[in-house]
């Protein structure tokens, strides 16, 4: 267990690299004939998932330091494909998985075989392969090689699995269209055409149809990318500076497409202090008023600014809960029950929560093996009056690996 103390933060922290452009890359990379390059690449545990689905697909990958250097294969070297926990990486490669005459299997552990994958089949069946889940669930069963052609997919849930066909459709001969049904999360829509768009692939994308039209016969070009700083995972820091002290962190692209970069938008309707300079934010601590977010496009903020509204004035508005239903945990029912036992007041009507100002007070907390829910407790910590336990904490590393130790650094007490 850890256990974070009433703490004060002061520091400087250099954000955690993207673990969703360090796996877009590896994907593009792996279809590519060249070598390719990865530059400050993240480390976390859906990254090393990432890395083992490429190799399994024939991808040759080295590491040194900070450098991933990638030659694509497109060889399979076995049939079953191991996406750990990361729902990311099943929803992805499912479609280049289509690519190959092959039966493979995409298999994962954890909170990842209760995560739908219904979405995947008719589209890859449409499209000449054989796609099979286990009623909707994992594992997912494929068989290629699919062709190219006119499909729709459903988007409500995630965009994940339409990243997949768009790094795999440009391979197939033919054109293909995509039509989207209720695209969400369309900022990592944009991070995956852009990185394609480096690589030499050409796709034409109508945003107000929400309609993809894919050239088919492309040829990825060699790939050289460094990995942006992650904005999801440095909104926990951020919220830490302005609850209780002054954080830095650096590293962040302010010009980026990651959806969780309005976490800046967030923290100035609160009237937090914001400081930017560069690719650098400074959040600090003042007083803090109630704000309203419409958190559908980016789900993942949801917890950091959970913990940020409960040391707002008043009661703050926070919408797109049902997001949230399906990602490691029942994420919106998670930080109900978790930060209630510690004294916030959260309450839950349809797509909307809210939360009124809190005394923190402290205790016990299950992570629900949810990387973000034990982020948040552990922020939520810094401002209490008696400490912050998280049980199975351990479940960080599958995005922030030293969340702990960069948060102990800043001035968390954390131990």
């Amino acid at each position: 267990m850890k256990w974070i103390k009433p703490s004060e933060v002061n520091g400087t922290i250099t954000a955690p690299p993207s673990k969703s452009m360090t796996l877009r890359a590896a994907a593009i990379a792996l279809l590519s004939q060249k070598e390719s390059q990865i530059f400050n690449h993240s480390e976390c545990d859906d990254v090393i998932a990432g890395f083992r689905v490429a190799r399994a697909l024939g991808a040759r990958i080295t590491s040194r330091g900070n450098n991933v250097k990638i030659v694509g294969g497109r060889s399979p070297q076995g049939t079953i494909l191991d996406c750990g926990e990361s729902g990311l990486c099943m929803r992805m490669f499912a479609p280049i998985a289509g690519l190959f005459n092959t039966k493979l299997t995409l298999t994962g552990s954890g909170s990842l075989r209760k995560r739908p994958m219904g979405m995947i089949e008719p589209p890859l069946n449409q499209l000449g392969a054989v796609c099979k889940t286990d009623n909707g669930f994992p594992p997912v069963q494929i068989r290629g090689p699919m062709h190219s052609g006119k499909v729709s997919v459903d988007g409500s849930l995630s965009s994940q699995f339409l990243t997949g066909l768009l790094i795999a459709l440009p391979f197939c001969r033919g054109d293909s269209e995509i039509s989207v049904v209720e695209l969400k999360s369309k900022p990592y829509v944009l991070m995956t055409l852009s990185l394609l768009e480096r690589a030499g692939i050409s796709i034409d994308y109508e945003k107000d149809l929400h309609r993809f039209f894919i050239p088919g016969g492309q040829l990825i070009d060699s790939l050289s990318v460094e990995v942006e700083g992650d904005w999801s995972g440095a909104s926990f820091l951020l919220v830490a500076g302005a609850i209780c002290g002054k954080v830095t962190v650096q590293n962040l692209r302010l010009q980026s497409t990651q959806a969780d970069i309005r976490i800046l938008e967030a923290l100035g309707s609160s009237n937090a202090k914001v400081f930017i300079a560069s690719d650098t934010v400074t959040v600090k601590e003042s007083d803090l008023s109630a704000f309203q977010f419409d958190a559908t496009e980016c789900p993942d903020l949801f917890p950091p600014l959970t913990v940020l509204a409960c040391l707002c004035r008043g009661q703050s508005l926070i919408s797109g809960v049902e997001r949230l239903q399906h990602k490691e945990s029942n994420r919106a029912q998670a930080l109900f029950s978790e930060l209630t036992k510690i004294g916030a007041k959260i309450s839950i009507s349809g797509n909307r929560m809210a939360v009124t100002r809190s005394r923190i007070t402290g205790g016990l907390i299950e992570s629900h093996g949810d990387h973000r829910i034990a982020m948040a407790g552990a922020v939520a910590g810094l401002s209490s009056t008696q400490g912050v336990g998280i049980q199975d904490w351990e479940c960080v590393s599958k995005s922030y690996s030293r969340f702990f130790e960069d948060l102990n650094s800043i001035g968390g007490a954390v131990s």
